[in-house]
């Protein structure tokens, strides 16, 4: 097992800055956040400048576990297919660039009142070329449990219909939970083969229906059953740290949260 963390944690630090505090903690790697709203690099950087930030990774001795895309294919429109491929083929790119063995797309969120069936046709239709050509980079796309793609049974149409090599998942545990309600433990037994590596993080849902998000260790994820069990399987991927500090900033901030993640998902792997 190998820790990393989410640039969507600390979207006020620079390149710089994640580079240099990732080797200060500890940390194996980083998923670095490819999006054009300024956090942290653009799908449309230049390779030049793209070759600058891996320079800067390289010279802390820091790894980019993955290229954060943001590419979707659950849509009828086909001229939308045809851009998100565009963008993943951007961002296969941009990961051999950087070394990244991964990058990261959804499936989607299902259009209001259409039909599942030809949405899931659509995705793997979308999908499949450029997984290939993933595969021939030498990287992966790593479809990650989020949106309607949460149970396990859902992404495994998916990981099969396009049945490449160049196709895995991003196993979002507490996601995978809060958005299916499927206990963690089917979820893993069906995906397990094809999980390239992990979101970690933790939270409860409140008594409203809405949840909140907590340290590792304070909320309701049965975290030392889950790493027993990915130790067992012999997972020697990474357990990244995801803190929506970007899309929630109340959360606190990432000089308080990286530290303790690390500390905390060390100690529970080490005693399982």
């Amino acid at each position: 097992m190998k820790l990393s963390f989410s640039t969507l944690g600390c979207p006020d630090w620079s390149v710089a800055q994640i580079a240099r505090r990732a080797k200060e903690m500890g940390y194996a790697g980083i998923e670095l956040r490819t999006a054009d709203d300024g956090n942290h690099l653009s799908p449309g950087a230049t390779d030049a400048e793209v070759e600058g930030v891996a320079k800067t990774f390289a010279a802390e001795g820091v790894s980019i576990a993955s290229v954060l895309g943001y590419a979707r294919f659950a849509t009828l429109d086909r001229g939308e297919i045809e851009k998100n491929q565009a963008l993943v083929r951007r961002s296969i790119a941009i990961a051999r660039i950087l070394k990244a063995p991964f990058i990261r797309a959804y499936a989607g969120q299902l259009p209001k009142g259409a039909d599942a069936e030809t949405v899931t046709r659509n995705i793997i239709e979308g999908l499949k070329p450029v997984a290939d050509e993933a595969a021939k980079a030498g990287v992966k796309i790593a479809i990650e449990t989020h949106d309607d793609w949460c149970a396990g049974e859902k992404i495994m149409k998916v990981i099969s219909g396009v049945n490449s090599p160049g196709l895995g998942v991003l196993y979002d545990v507490f996601n995978a939970f809060l958005e299916s309600r499927e206990g963690w433990e089917r979820t893993y037994s069906l995906i397990r083969k094809h999980i390239l590596y992990c979101h970690m993080k933790d939270g409860y849902v409140k008594a409203d229906g809405t949840h909140e998000y907590v340290y590792l260790g304070a909320g309701d994820m049965p975290l030392r059953e889950m790493f027993a069990r990915f130790k067992a399987d012999g997972f020697a991927g990474y357990m990244s740290c995801e803190w929506e500090k970007k899309w929630i900033p109340e959360l606190d901030p990432p000089e308080k949260v990286f530290p303790h993640y690390i500390h905390k998902a060390r100690r529970i792997w080490d005693s399982v």
